[in-house]
């Protein structure tokens, strides 16, 4: 348990919108607790654990004292160990929500989901081809480069046949394009980052509709299940005490603010 009179929190939480709560929504400033969001632009086209974590903690601010936690947000998990291990000294404790590993089957979906956005429905043989297991796993910046390329391609197609003239779809397909190669370097970087060994303190908070075995790690492991989906997660009060609990904080509810309560499972 780490204990500080303004313990700072390291936070990777992909930015960008989504329907899900983030982790500010917790409110732990309110408790005390310095949360410093290390997922801010420009963000790392690293596609390596260490060389992102190393990116993103070349951000944080000297002189912001020992860092009692690193937290982190679905497929960020696996980063939190990188970041952790890259602090030296006393270790934090990692504090996972709904943590999710990346595999290349989950990168497939999310191009597949991507290119259907476009209009384009491929084929499961020319989606196999182009998501390549091997570039994947041997030289990730090629993958990383071949998929924003076809993206681009396809993208640039796509918004002529919509109507827009030559300079129109490029400029249109560069921001989608570049906004995917952010994306996609830091699922990358996930997917090669390293979760072991590690000996500190793990807290796994998880909502109801989480797959509780979509992601392995080290550590000291403490799992909390609780019964609000995934979309109240980093709003409720449960969620709320428990990151306290391991900050070594007394946990007070908020007064004047309606939170969801997410009783555990």
């Amino acid at each position: 348990m780490h204990q500080s009179h303004n313990p700072l929190v390291l936070a990777l939480d992909y930015p960008g919108y989504r329907k899900e709560a983030r982790i500010e929504e917790l409110g732990l400033d309110r408790h005390g607790v310095r949360v410093h969001g290390l997922l801010r632009g420009p963000l790392p086209r690293a596609v390596g654990g260490a060389a992102y974590a190393a990116r993103l903690l070349a951000n944080v601010p000297s002189g912001s004292g020992p860092v009692a936690a690193v937290a982190a947000y679905c497929a960020s998990a696996p980063l939190a160990f990188e970041v952790a291990a890259a602090l030296g000294g006393e270790p934090p404790a990692i504090v996972l929500f709904d943590a999710e590993a990346t595999s290349l089957d989950s990168i497939t979906a999310d191009y597949r989901a991507r290119l259907g956005g476009l209009g384009v429905q491929p084929d499961e043989q020319e989606l196999s081809d182009r998501v390549d297991a091997v570039a994947l796993a041997d030289d990730p910046e090629r993958f990383v480069a071949e998929l924003a390329g076809d993206l681009a391609r396809r993208a640039r197609g796509a918004l002529r046949a919509a109507g827009a003239d030559e300079a129109e779809s490029a400029a249109s397909a560069a921001h989608m394009v570049s906004a995917y190669t952010d994306w996609l370097s830091h699922l990358v970087a996930a997917h090669h980052a390293r979760t072991s060994p590690w000996e500190g303190e793990v807290l796994r908070l998880a909502s109801a509709d989480t797959d509780p075995f979509g992601f392995t790690c080290a550590g000291r492991q403490r799992a909390l299940r609780l019964g609000c989906d995934r979309f109240e997660l980093l709003r409720s009060e449960e969620t709320r005490a428990a990151v306290l609990e391991t900050l070594g904080l007394a946990h007070t509810a908020d007064t004047g603010e309606r939170t969801a309560r997410c009783p555990a499972a």
